[in-house]
């Protein structure tokens, strides 16, 4: 009789045995990882993972990503945000490299000749339009269009200058100059800091050979430069050549 009452005991304490010994062994399951080396140019840029900001630059890497597809996005200010796909492995680095492009906007207008303020008509403009390039005459009809002007005498009363609208009786928009030290238009040098600042003028004289760096009263900056002098029936000219951002505060050449 007792030998059946130890049977079930036995029967109990072999499925405890059993199931105590499944739990230990198969532990839970392992996530794989692996790294993602991301480098751009420029380099420089924000690495973006799956919409979180890493707080890392390029050329860097990332690590402890999960095996499978994820989402990159390299961000650097002036450049448009690219996305792209990559595959982590498990155990293993990935490469990837991003050409980033510009979102630099440049027009260049000229050469455009004006003319000085005394003797000419409208068919003869003193004014300039930096960011149309057109030239408008500083009586006429499109007179606060006008962002410079040749004026006829200057504000040391015997030279001539290319300066400000503003500084001709009723017009107001005030551009500021800051004369360079190159005469290469195109050598892609960006504009110094902040108009306002010390080395911004309001003029640059006509018989300057080096470009100058111009900020206007919508907020954008241009390189401009005298290609030309000359007179026609003792009338003074010049003739400019510029190029004109069309981001607003933005001084990259």
């Amino acid at each position: 009789m007792r030998k059946y009452i130890y049977i079930p005991i036995v029967i109990f304490l072999g499925v405890l045995i059993a199931s105590c010994s499944d739990t230990t062994t198969n532990p839970p399951p392992v996530t794989e990882t692996g790294s993602i080396l991301i480098d751009s140019s420029p380099q420089g840029a924000q690495i973006i993972l799956d919409g979180t900001n890493t707080g890392k630059f390029t050329p860097d890497s990332v690590n402890n990503i999960d095996a499978g597809s994820h989402s990159v996005t390299i961000s650097l200010n002036g450049y448009r945000d690219t996305t792209i796909s990559v595959t982590v492995v498990a155990n293993q680095l990935v490469s990837k490299f991003v050409n980033l492009t510009t979102t630099l906007s440049l027009s260049t207008y000229g050469p455009v000749r004006i003319w000085e303020t005394a003797g000419t008509g409208t068919n003869q403009p003193s004014g300039l339009d930096l960011s149309t390039g057109n030239a408008y005459a500083v009586t006429g009809t499109d007179k606060d269009k006008v962002d410079l002007y040749y004026s006829t005498d200057g504000q040391s009363g015997n030279t001539f200058l290319v300066q400000s609208a503003d500084l001709y009786p009723n017009l107001t928009r005030q551009t500021m100059f800051n004369v360079s030290t190159s005469t290469n238009l195109t050598d892609t040098l960006d504009s110094p800091n902040s108009a306002f600042q010390q080395g911004w003028t309001n003029y640059m004289d006509d018989a300057e050979t080096h470009y100058a760096f111009l900020y206007d009263a919508d907020g954008h900056y241009s390189k401009i430069i005298i290609t030309a002098r000359g007179t026609v029936n003792s009338i003074a000219w010049v003739e400019v050549k510029w190029i004109y951002n069309n981001t607003g505060a933005d001084r990259r050449f």
